[in-house]
């Protein structure tokens, strides 16, 4: 058990480069170096990552730690990468609050700013010229997405959801040996939906911050598929537009911080629970992200040969994850919007935009550059 936490501890400390980059230090280690899994295993792990919501490098993690020693060492493993992440961005966060009006800080968040709506914009871009592989329904569904979000501003959580039915619609349809009939297929949307109902509800009943957080991140981390970076979209629309918890700079502030750290995209809900509760709506935010993640891998991981192989399940994910990468491009187009202020901003941001299509640098070393650039026009240009 130790070995395991200890491990993955070490993991969530050092492992920065986003999450394809912790994926190879995972191969590398725990197949080639420990032997505790073999390259099938780990292999299958990824794949068995696309079947629930939540970070790919923290579902392999859970994987490992449950195949080595069950439940308890699918606890340990997940809270050892999660944990250095969580207390970095707590430490973060903290600074952000004592210390945001200082006049060099807010030079170096002004540079951040449009590099991190650059990585967004080429993280959608990347994912959707990887994953549909000519597959022209799922362009369709990508692009009504992009459409939707920014023309209509459409609910991003209910576009993923309606977007997995009409693909399970579409693809049993097409396929002679897999046809669904309408009426099931009808009541999908209520049977995959109604714990939004319930959460509706609840929010009538109580109003106090730490449900607010609580139910908001469960519903946020138990419907988000897709990259990571699609979060950012959801809570963009919860956090700053619906309920005005932070400001759009704050966010996009928060987003930075969160792509210092180590730790998966999801981390930046530690930032944002600490700006809305302090200390214990930071810890409140955190294990409510991860928890349904953790919660349907716990569910899954006994009985997975029976599901990674679904023709429905798979339809349904595909077209969530359409839908997740079109939501991804519509919120770098509204980050622009807040963060591409000026001539040096959009500078910054072309300057991004080609490094990150043209080299393989290190999106961390890309943020300190561009913080440090930030100091630099603000002090000696403008």
């Amino acid at each position: 058990m130790i070995e395991i936490l200890k491990y993955f501890l070490i993991l969530g400390i050092t492992g920065f480069g986003g999450p394809l980059a912790i994926i190879e230090i995972m191969r590398k280690d725990l197949v080639l170096r420990k032997n505790w899994i073999t390259m099938q295993e780990f292999e299958n792990y990824i794949g068995y990552s696309q079947i629930a919501p939540g970070p790919l490098a923290f579902q392999v993690a859970l994987y490992t730690g449950y195949y080595r020693k069950g439940i308890n060492g699918a606890v340990l493993a997940g809270f050892g990468l999660v944990f250095p992440s969580f207390l970095l961005l707590l430490g973060f966060s903290i600074f952000y609050l004592q210390y945001k009006d200082i006049t060099y800080v807010k030079y170096a968040l002004y540079g951040l700013a449009p590099v991190i709506t650059a990585i967004i914009f080429h993280s959608g871009f990347k994912l959707s010229t990887s994953l549909f592989k000519k597959d022209f329904f799922l362009y369709g569904i990508f692009f009504a997405s992009i459409l939707t979000g920014i023309f209509l501003r459409f609910n991003i959580i209910y576009l993923i959801i309606i977007s997995a039915v009409l693909s399970l619609l579409y693809n049993s349809f097409t396929n002679k040996d897999k046809k669904l009939n309408i009426f099931s297929a009808i009541l999908l949307i209520p049977l995959i939906n109604p714990i939004l109902a319930i959460w509706q509800n609840l929010k009538v009943s109580f109003n106090e911050k730490f449900t607010d957080l609580s139910l908001l991140f469960l519903k946020v981390g138990s419907l988000t598929y897709g990259s990571g970076f699609v979060i950012v979209g959801v809570l963009r629309q919860e956090v700053v537009e619906k309920l005005g918890w932070l400001t759009a700079k704050e966010f996009i502030d928060g987003i930075a911080f969160g792509q210092i750290t180590p730790g998966p995209v999801v981390i930046t809900s530690t930032f944002i629970g600490y700006m809305v509760a302090g200390l214990p709506g930071s810890v409140i935010s955190t294990v409510f992200i991860f928890l349904p993640t953790f919660v349907f891998v716990m569910l899954l991981a006994p009985r997975i040969n029976k599901f990674k192989d679904n023709f429905y399940l798979r339809s349904l994910i595909k077209g969530a994850n359409a839908a997740a990468i079109g939501a991804i491009l519509s919120t770098a187009y509204f980050l622009s919007i807040d963060s591409l202020t000026d001539l040096y901003a959009i500078v910054l941001f072309i300057i991004a935009m080609i490094l990150l299509f043209s080299t393989k640098l290190n999106a961390l070393y890309l943020i300190l550059l561009s913080a440090i650039a930030g100091i630099i026009i603000k002090t000696l240009i403008i």
